[in-house]
């Protein structure tokens, strides 16, 4: 069988003005005028208040969730499969991954297994949830919306204020996917999108956290 691409960059009309525009002006590298028409295009298109750009998707998600108040020792519920940047972020922060398995229809978490591990796999002790194995505080779930597809945000929204989770989204893959007419990264308290060759526009690197929060994006 020959090897399907999962995405192939398309460079046209005037990327290759605006790249000289910017090697020309001398800015090459975190700032810039095409950097806040870039958050502004992104604030405008996704619906969040506010749109922060990073050097990567990974950073973006390990700046949000350290801003968060996530930190060492705390525990994070993922998807047991994603790319490895979600778990990663989770470990910059010194926090603990606590994997979740996934759906097989969309590969997304699968909520009714979370929501088993919520209920059964975890106990709450001081106000705070404690897994039952390994005593790990839980602290934040970070879904991940693979492919395009949306996780179901409304159950998993319920799950997180059931058991006082903040929800960071991991919205990579998922730039143009809608729940309701609401666009995925703007459900959590975060979101990460990014900007890397494979994904949907591409700025060959970078990311973006999006967010309604002002205090959370200064």
């Amino acid at each position: 069988m020959k090897p399907l691409p999962l995405s192939v960059p398309q460079i046209e009309g005037n990327a290759w003005k605006y790249v000289k525009d910017c090697l020309d002006t001398n800015w090459v590298s975190s700032v810039g005028a095409y950097v806040g028409r870039f958050e502004d295009s992104v604030r405008e298109f996704t619906g969040a208040r506010h749109a922060v750009a990073g050097v990567n998707g990974t950073a973006c998600l390990h700046a949000a969730l350290v801003a968060l108040g996530v930190g060492p020792g705390d525990g994070v519920l993922v998807p047991a499969l994603t790319f490895i940047a979600t778990a990663n972020a989770v470990r910059y922060c010194g926090a603990v991954p606590l994997f979740i398995d996934c759906d097989a229809a969309r590969y997304n978490l699968d909520l009714n297994i979370l929501e088993t591990f919520l209920e059964t796999g975890c106990r709450r002790r001081g106000g705070r949830l404690f897994t039952r194995a390994g005593n790990v505080p839980v602290k934040a779930v970070l879904p991940a919306h693979i492919l395009g597809y949306p996780v179901g945000m409304k159950r998993l929204l319920a799950l997180a204020r059931r058991h006082k989770l903040v929800v960071v989204e991991d919205a990579a893959e998922s730039l143009g996917s809608f729940i309701d007419g609401r666009h995925t990264g703007t459900f959590g308290a975060a979101g990460m999108l990014s900007f890397n060759g494979n994904k949907v526009v591409t700025c060959g690197g970078g990311g973006m956290i999006i967010t309604d929060d002002a205090a959370l994006a200064k």
